[in-house]
């Protein structure tokens, strides 16, 4: 049986994985979360300059240059708005790249960790199977009794006192 620490070992390694994988897409959702949220105020941002154009037409049908100002005005704006959007859809997507990279990083280390573990918790179930096969080998192909061999009864089988 492998020590209990190994086995600790190996399961911290693989929760240290999973949390890896979990606060990666956590961080995504969060970031989508901030790129819809922009997106929406953006889109309401348009919407309300869009009715302020109308109105300002509506109500003045004859002022062609103060609507061609608030309408260039507007234009420029919108471009403003989106040029900051694609910014920071930009920054998000670097952002994201680098997080996916530290995620793969830990996923990794964390998977030689685990392997790490497991390969010791086997190593060691080997040795002590090692240790109870081999007398028990020695002892049927002839060459006799292995030092220092001891011999177990069955649990099962009981000993008349």
């Amino acid at each position: 049986m492998p020590r209990t620490e190994t086995i600790d070992q190996f399961f911290g390694a693989v929760t240290e994985a999973y949390d890896s994988l979990l606060d990666a897409v956590k961080a995504s959702n969060d970031r989508g979360y901030r790129v819809s949220r922009r997106l929406i105020e953006e889109v309401e941002k348009g919407q309300r300059e869009a009715i302020e154009l109308t109105r300002r037409l509506a109500g003045a049908p004859r002022d062609v240059a103060g609507f061609y100002s608030t309408a260039v005005r507007s234009v420029t704006d919108a471009q403003a708005r989106a040029l900051d959007l694609t910014r920071q859809l930009l920054d998000e997507a670097m952002e994201t790249q680098q997080e996916a990279r530290d995620t793969v990083a830990r996923v990794i280390e964390a998977n030689r960790n685990a392997g790490r573990a497991a390969i010791a918790a086997t190593r060691e179930t080997v040795e002590q199977a090692g240790g109870v096969v081999r007398p028990r080998v020695r002892a049927s192909d002839g060459r006799g009794p292995a030092p220092a061999q001891r011999t177990r009864k069955p649990a099962s089988v009981k000993t008349e006192s």
